[in-house]
This record gives structure tokens, C-alpha cells and sequence, in this order.
């Protein structure tokens, strides 16, 4: 790679090239406005040369229409009366017709006597930024319709809708809630909401709350709510995140059913379950002794002829006989003792 020699450097670091080639547009006019110096970059953005600028035009003439009247009522005040003007944004007409957005920075340089004698100018061109702003311009005024839009349509459904930030600030309740629960309009939205809790359940609903919006999870509770003359209801409080796509979370929808009639029939049916259950298991315990009674007598009965039994068979043990029967008593000595154990096993099973 060539470097550059030493005259060469002279020649492009020179005061001279430095203006007459900056990147952004320099001139200098009279306090009357009459431009006697312009840069070559400025030249070249307008289309003009300098014959047909300087001494012909003033500054406020390569103004548009509307940066003229910005120019005599606003900014030239206001540089006479402060010395200086910085990044005020003006559009600069070209010769073919159209227009460039600009940043113009102007100095007053001051003779001995403290007047005006010229008027240093730079002009920056931002074409692309003022590309950039209007689209951004856009984007936000779509949002802003967007956010309307829905806003309009939540108040004309019967549920209760909300909306909260990315962070899980509440900043919408439909007109719904505050007709439904009785809430002027002042009321702060960020914690209406939370105030109609029922104290016992805030804390722990407040918990549940933050932590799904620390992991961007649906969420959803049953919650008691209060009414008017401090009356609570059973409310299914749901949230989902909306993101964009970049899958971060812009916005959180939620809603707010009443479920309170459904809830106490629940309830009912649980305490119905509960008290049938109770009565179930009294049931059980007067049949277990009603059977504890009945093994008994019955067992009594049974056993009742069978110690005659018993008695008998050792009557005949000692007979004279029972030499001759020995065998015959026997197994009905040993009959007799197996039934009496199988009596005294089911009375103790039952």
C-alpha cells in the first residue's frame, strides 16, 4: 500500500480542503443574510454552483416555504439575541424541486465593537435519520391506534378485561370493572384490582402473580372479590403474555369472570359429599356392632348343645362300655373340640 508523501498530506489535511470537502455543508453569509462562501458538499447537495449563490441569494432562501417564516420569527431572534443556534431542523430546497431534512448549527462572529459582522453556518444532511423517525413516527401512532382500538372494543363486552406491561403493572381495566364493582374512574388501575382482594388472599395471590410474570406463564386463580356493602364473590381472575417476535413478552391480557354461584354449589356439593360420608361411616359402625351382637348370641346358641355334646362324649369315656365304643367317642371328642375352635375363631374375626 502507497503512503501518501508529504505534500499530499499537506493538501488533504489544508484548511482549504478540509472545508471546501467536509462531510457536512458549511457557509457564511452577511447579518443582512447574503451568502458570500459556500462549500463544495453544500454546492453539490443543492445543485447549484457559485455563481448562482453567492451574492445572489440569502441564507433564508435555500430554506423551503415553511423554514423561511421558522427562520425570520424564531431563529434568527434568537441567534441575534444568544450568539448562536444549535441543531435546529430545517429542510433545505434543492434546484430541482425537492427537499433535504437538515440540522443547521450558526455561529455570530463579532467585530471590536461587539456587532455582527458575518455568520458562520454548518448543515448537516439527515435524510436517513428523518427516514428512520418517521417510520418510528409510524410505528408509534399505529401502536397508539391499535391501543385505542382495543380499548373501545373491551368497554363494549360484558366481561371484565385488563391489561399489564411487560412487568406486570396493571394499565387498563375496561369500563366493565369499575360499573361492576362500583369504582370511580380515578381510582389508580395499577392496584384497583389488588384493593378488591380478599385480605386474607392478597399476599398469596400477589406471590402467584409475580412469579408468572417472572417466567411468562399463563395465570390463573380463584379469588374472592369484593362487592359492594363489603360483600365477597368468587371471581376466576386468568392472564396470558402476549410476544412479539423476538419472544419477549410486550403486554399481558387478562379477564375477570364472576364464578360465584357455580363456587358455592361446588362447595355444597363438597359439604353434601363430606356430611353423606360422616353419615356412611355411622352406618358402618351400627352394622359392625349389630354383627358383633349377632356373632355373639349366635355363637352362644351354637355352643350351648355343643358342651352338651362335649359333656356326653366324657359321660361315655367313663361307662363301662367305653372300651368297645373307644373308637366311635373318639371322633366324636375330636369333631366336637374342631367345631368349638371354628366357633371361637369367628367370634373373635368379628
Amino acid at each position: 500500500m502507497n503512503r501518501l508523501q508529504p505534500e499530499e498530506q499537506n493538501l488533504l489535511t489544508s484548511t482549504e480542503f478540509l472545508y471546501e470537502n467536509s462531510p457536512c455543508g458549511h457557509l457564511s453569509f452577511h447579518p443582512d443574510g447574503k451568502i458570500f462562501r459556500v462549500n463544495k458538499t453544500l454546492l453539490n447537495w443543492i445543485g447549484l454552483n457559485n455563481e448562482e449563490i453567492i451574492e445572489q441569494k440569502k441564507f433564508h432562501d435555500i430554506l423551503s416555504v415553511g423554514g423561511k417564516l421558522y427562520y425570520q420569527m424564531v431563529v434568527l431572534p434568537l441567534l441575534n439575541r444568544q450568539g448562536f443556534i444549535n441543531e435546529i431542523n430545517f429542510d433545505i430546497d434543492l434546484k430541482n424541486g425537492t427537499a433535504f431534512p437538515s440540522l443547521v448549527n450558526a455561529v455570530n462572529i463579532k467585530g471590536d465593537d461587539g456587532k455582527t459582522i458575518a455568520v458562520h453556518a454548518s448543515i448537516l444532511k439527515i435524510t436517513d435519520r428523518k427516514k428512520y423517525e418517521s417510520e418510528l413516527l409510524r410505528s408509534k401512532q399505529f401502536a397508539e391506534e391499535e391501543r385505542k382500538r382495543f380499548e373501545s372494543l373491551s368497554n363494549i363486552i360484558p366481561e371484565i378485561i385488563w391489561t399489564a406491561l411487560a412487568n406486570g403493572n396493571v394499565n387498563f381495566m375496561n369500563e366493565r370493572f369499575f360499573e361492576y364493582f362500583a369504582c370511580k374512574n380515578e381510582t389508580p388501575r395499577k392496584t384497583a384490582l389488588l384493593h378488591l382482594i380478599h385480605p386474607q388472599k392478597r399476599k398469596e395471590l400477589f406471590r402467584l402473580w409475580i412469579e408468572s410474570v417472572k417466567n411468562g406463564e399463563k395465570f390463573e386463580a380463584e379469588v374472592l372479590l369484593k362487592k359492594q356493602f363489603n360483600n365477597y364473590e368468587w371471581f376466576l381472575i386468568r392472564a396470558i403474555p402476549y410476544k412479539n417476535s423476538n419472544d419477549y413478552i410486550e403486554t399481558w391480557f387478562g379477564s375477570c369472570t364472576n364464578i360465584h354461584e357455580h363456587k358455592m354449589q361446588q362447595l355444597q356439593a363438597v359439604k353434601n359429599l363430606s356430611n353423606s360420608l360422616s353419615e356412611a361411616s355411622e352406618i358402618i359402625s351400627s352394622k359392625e356392632k349389630t354383627l358383633e351382637e349377632i356373632a355373639y348370641s349366635q355363637s352362644h346358641l351354637v355352643r350351648r348343645p355343643l358342651a352338651n355334646i362335649i359333656g356326653l362324649v366324657e359321660m361315655l369315656e367313663t361307662t363301662e362300655e367305653s372300651s368297645a365304643n373307644n373308637s366311635i367317642v373318639g371322633m366324636l371328642k375330636q369333631s366336637a373340640a374342631e367345631l368349638d375352635v371354628m366357633v371361637k375363631d369367628i367370634v373373635l374375626k368379628v
